[in-house]
């Protein structure tokens, strides 16, 4: 099973360098070809709006791996209808969502309702969670298997089964967001909105923040503030370097584009990223006084914090507000 390649605009104006990363999708599943069935496709594209970081197609790439599109499919669990939940998470989820008196796992309009909240819900858990991965694939995981069994086994690594389940999901999900013809107002990894700075606008704003005091653990969302937002959505650097999609870093790579974000592992969970200046320097806080903003050879971060060079990645905040 494939996953889709995405394509992703980066800033409002992208420097060369920080361009061009698109890709293929993966084929289309069962019901996939034709889209979702139009009974659903206004329930669906209600629900679209549920949640902003979860792009459209992703629930109906759910329904259709979790219950084929049967409204009154009974799984081996007691699971039920369109969105398979079992009877302890519809009395959490389940509401009359349509009104009609009725609330029920086998009416389709509750069921993408009560779905698309639950999946809103665990996304926000998973931006939170100190577990490894990218934080759709948690989200999804965690939609297969709970919270608690997904802790338990420290992750996606050693389940196999559920890396499957992600897979399909996701390769699905872009078929389904052009099948609903809804507006996707997502940041997840499929649609990321532009960033309010361009790379060369990133880099004088963050120049002109040399020697400014108060940045103390805040590298994140320095670069998040160089390039517009307010925060970046993500709590530590090494996360923000994981999120990444594999196909935007650029593993051990020290020629970085001027605005491109550069990552270390400092032995610490929140690993350390700064931005590149070009012709090998970066501007960064806390390298040489703890909360100043400096500019140094990226290479002293190494040096001074015995730290180990990941790479650097185009200037992606997904998730950025």
């Amino acid at each position: 099973m494939r996953n889709p390649r995405v394509a992703a605009v980066i800033g409002a104006v992208v420097l060369p360098l920080l361009a061009g990363l698109s890709g293929a999708a993966a084929s289309p599943g069962t019901t996939g070809a034709a889209g979702a069935p139009a009974a659903y496709r206004g329930a669906l594209a209600d629900a679209a709006y549920t949640c902003p970081h979860l792009p459209p197609g992703l629930q109906a790439a759910v329904i259709d791996v979790e219950s084929g599109w049967d409204a009154v499919k009974e799984g081996p669990n007691g699971t039920q209808g369109l969105a398979q939940l079992s009877p302890r998470m519809w009395a959490l989820w389940g509401r009359d969502a349509d009104h009609d008196g009725e609330n029920s796992p086998r009416d389709s309009a509750d069921a993408i309702d009560a779905q698309a909240r639950l999946l809103c819900q665990l996304y926000r858990q998973a931006v939170q969670s100190p577990l490894r991965g990218d934080r759709l694939s948690l989200t999804l995981a965690a939609y297969r298997l709970g919270w608690t069994r997904l802790q338990q086994a420290g992750g996606l690594g050693q389940l196999p089964t559920t890396r499957e389940y992600v897979a399909e999901v996701k390769g699905l999900a872009p078929h389904y967001a052009d099948g609903l013809g809804v507006t996707n107002n997502s940041r997840s990894l499929y649609t990321p909105l532009p960033n309010p700075r361009t790379p060369a606008g990133a880099v004088t704003w963050a120049r002109s923040m040399v020697g400014d005091d108060g940045w103390l653990s805040l590298c994140l969302n320095f670069m998040a503030r160089a390039y517009g937002w307010n925060h970046s959505g993500t709590r530590y650097a090494i996360d923000h370097w994981l999120f990444t999609p594999e196909s935007m870093r650029h593993h051990r790579q020290r020629n970085a584009p001027v605005g491109a974000l550069m990552f270390w592992d400092t032995g610490l969970r929140p690993g350390h990223v700064a931005i590149s200046l070009g012709n090998g320097y970066v501007a960064t806080n806390d390298v040489i006084t703890p909360g100043r903003i400096s500019i140094v050879q990226a290479s002293t971060i190494d040096a001074r914090w015995n730290a180990r060079y990941l790479g650097w990645t185009p200037p992606y905040f997904p998730d950025g507000v």
